[in-house]
């Protein structure tokens, strides 16, 4: 209702105005009615007839009198209302966490989701060497590492499984944890366990450890900060099941309840800047350190493809023919993705696109990496890493390129089905494109179908195909649901469901009534803040740990500067090996290549290598990578150091059980030499190594397979004894 409709007719005009009462009424009247009429709205009435009689009296007037009343009405036209006040722009603060304090929800889901597959997928890659690296058959048996720990004093829950047995349950163990994460169960407790898990597993052989061990260490440690499960995780999908109850229709058609009003789509905390700062030291200090003369004129990249203990064995087939201009280009696209990361990671001008440029400059770089070089974790880690800068801006891109209108149904439900209420909720859940519209139905096929755009009617695995469809990510697998067998059984089972009430007789009830569970009380609230503000002090914590790390290990830092190293930070950076010496190829690429190359002799006089399988071969000039794993790749390398001596003996152990692992008695190893040989990597436009080296690193005896060999007779070549 207008207000000037609401005044006391006897109350003065100008009070309506916040005028002054003893203004002369004809002027006033005139002003309130050109005000009015500027403003879009009626004059009262008292002010029409005002300015009514002031035209008549114009009209009357002689033409100067008739002039004098237009220039009033322009003067009155000209004059207007004060301008309302102006929304307020956003503040500095709001700059500052918009840009480098705050996480989107559904990032922080999607992260999870490939952290999820990471993990598991590096599981399998370590299932090769599980009890080689683990167990007491292998190469370090956990009582050595207890006894002549690797480094200063880690942690490794490793350490308490010892036999095969026990280490293939706790393999099967970790397997469940990781998938528990996948799927965002238990989410928090999940991530707390993979830490536990990646952490341990990557500090029970320090010999293998390498900087893809470490970033996987500080994903894991930073990613335990975030609320991973609030998004796209079976936590949510409970949560908001238990927090709204729908019963009806149009309970499912309202989508105002599927998240949780507490926990809003932006997520801010203090992490954003310290991760922000973790990543764009990685990529800072690695190019940094890059100062030898193979970074400079480009040439980098040609040493590090002929690596053969690193490069894959596709790589070693091609790089002999890449041009040396393709070379050039790679070193210096390296060096200048590395370069450009942190600056565009840090920069709050064009934030959204410069979040952008680093995804794709990051990805570019690990996933070149990752397919050409055996570098365990490294690549993918940083890979997933990346996905934390997804912003609200590509989420908002990302609905609008895949949600497709053609893709809209309305499913028809049977209210009575216990089941199909359940399930129609759950996709009320998926559906975040709002393509869904739900309708009761009792004659509904199956208790669920689907009505088409054009009125068509389809029931079973047709009706569930066009479902899931309709969800993020859906048209993936919506195809699979339309293959002829996969659809018959489809339906089959959907028919035999709804005929013997699965749903109910799985304990599943419709809702008593349509509710939402009230707000958590205020001590609770409290709770959650307390919680809040620990899990704050403890990122400060570990960053301050973070960086008084990297500036006692930092070469750049370091040999400048003496930095003291408390025992409070040392123990926060290194008791989980949360390490930060960015130096990868650093100052030069590796220029040499070499491996260990043993030269066993068997029960039966052959000679044979139990790392390979094989003869000796310590033709390196002509090799075409080894074929190596990450894992014996820098096992190989690192044992060869003086300072790993301590560990040859388990080194030696581990060769005398070589017939047990193959189940072959004449495989028994009586003596042998151990060999580091090495090469030179082909200068600057060759493609053939020079410069083979053998170095012998030591000689050992097995007195029980000696004894066994001088009892029995040696056989034929090739033949067991016994034959």
């Amino acid at each position: 209702m207008n207000a000037k409709d609401d005044r006391d007719e006897s109350e003065p005009e100008g009070a309506l105005r916040n005028e002054d009462p003893s203004e002369p009424r004809g002027a006033g009247g005139k002003t309130a009615a050109a005000k009015g009429a500027g403003a879009g709205e009626d004059p009262p009435a008292g002010g029409r007839a005002a300015a009514d009689d002031d035209v008549d009296s114009a009209a009357a007037d002689d033409a100067d009198a008739a002039d004098d009343a237009d220039a009033d009405d322009d003067d009155a036209d000209d004059a207007e209302e004060p301008p309302a006040a102006r929304p307020r722009g956003p503040s500095m603060w709001d700059i500052l966490r918009d840009s480098f304090f705050t996480f989107d929800r559904r990032t922080l889901g999607f992260t999870r989701i490939l952290l999820g597959f990471f993990l598991i997928g590096d599981l399998f890659r370590r299932s090769w060497a599980w009890s080689d690296m683990f167990a007491d058959i292998g190469v370090l048996p956990n009582h050595v590492n207890l006894w002549r720990p690797q480094g200063s004093g880690n942690f490794s829950l490793v350490n308490a499984f010892s036999t095969p047995g026990e280490l293939w349950v706790l393999w099967v163990v970790i397997f469940a944890t990781y998938v528990c994460l996948l799927i965002g169960w238990k989410t928090k407790l999940m991530q707390v366990l993979s830490l536990v898990f990646v952490t341990s597993m990557n500090g029970r052989v320090l010999l293998i450890e390498n900087g893809g061990y470490v970033v996987h260490n500080l994903l894991l440690l930073w990613t335990c900060f975030l609320p991973l499960g609030d998004r796209f995780s079976l936590d949510a999908l409970l949560a908001s099941l238990k927090r709204s109850r729908e019963r009806t229709a149009d309970d499912l058609n309202d989508r105002t309840t599927i998240d949780d009003p507490l926990k809003p789509v932006s997520h801010v905390t203090v992490l954003g800047p310290v991760l922000l700062i973790q990543i764009a030291a990685i990529y800072f200090f690695n190019v940094v350190h890059k100062t030898g003369p193979a970074w400079k004129n480009g040439t980098a990249i040609h040493y590090v493809l002929y690596v053969d203990r690193m490069v894959t064995p596709i790589v070693a087939d091609v790089r002999d023919y890449a041009p040396n201009f393709l070379i050039l280009f790679m070193t210096k696209m390296v060096i200048s993705f590395e370069a450009a990361i942190p600056v565009c990671l840090l920069s709050p001008v064009g934030r959204a696109w410069a979040r952008r440029l680093t995804m794709v400059m990051m990805n570019v770089l690990h996933i070149g990496f990752g397919m050409t070089f055996v570098l365990g974790p490294f690549a993918w880690a940083l890979c997933v890493m990346s996905t934390l800068l997804f912003g609200r801006e590509d989420w908002e891109v990302a609905a609008r390129t895949m949600r497709r209108v053609h893709r809209a149904r309305v499913v028809l439900y049977d209210p009575r089905s216990p089941g199909a209420v359940l399930a129609c909720r759950v996709l009320k859940r998926m559906d975040r494109f709002g393509l869904l519209t739900f309708e009761a139905s009792s004659s509904a096929t199956h208790g669920l179908s689907v009505r088409r755009p054009d009125g068509a009617l389809a029931a079973g695995a047709e009706a569930l195909a066009d479902v899931v469809a309709a969800i993020p990510l859906g048209p993936a697998v919506a195809w699979a649901l339309r293959l002829p067998l996969v659809r018959d059984a489809v339906t089959a089972t959907m028919a035999a469901a709804h005929r013997r009430s699965l749903g109910r007789a799985l304990g599943v009830r419709i809702p008593e009534r349509s509710e939402v569970a009230p707000p958590p009380a205020p001590l609770r609230l409290w709770g959650r803040k307390g919680l809040v503000a620990l899990r704050e002090v403890a990122v400060l914590a570990m960053f301050a740990g973070a960086v008084n790390q990297a500036a006692v290990e930092l070469w750049v830092i370091k040999n400048r500067w003496k930095v003291p190293h408390p025992e409070e930070t040392r123990v926060l950076a290194q008791k989980l090996r949360f390490l930060q010496g960015w130096f990868m190829f650093s100052p030069n690429p590796v220029m040499d290549d070499g491996t260990i190359v043993v030269d066993a002799v068997t029960v039966d006089g052959r000679h044979i290598d139990p790392f390979t399988g094989k003869p000796p071969n310590f033709d390196l000039l002509h090799a075409k990578s080894f074929g190596y794993t990450q894992i014996w790749c820098d096992y190989f390398a690192r044992i060869k150091l003086p300072a790993n001596t301590t560990y040859r003996d388990a080194m030696k152990e581990y060769m005398y059980r070589y017939p047990e692992r193959t189940g072959r008695p004449e495989d028994a190893i009586v003596s042998g030499d151990v060999y580091w040989v090495k090469d030179w990597n082909p200068k600057w436009g060759s493609t053939e190594s020079y410069g083979e080296e053998r170095e012998k690193l030591f000689s050992f005896q097995n007195p029980k397979a000696q004894a066994r060999a001088e009892a029995e007779p040696p056989g034929q070549p090739g033949q067991s004894p016994a034959n």
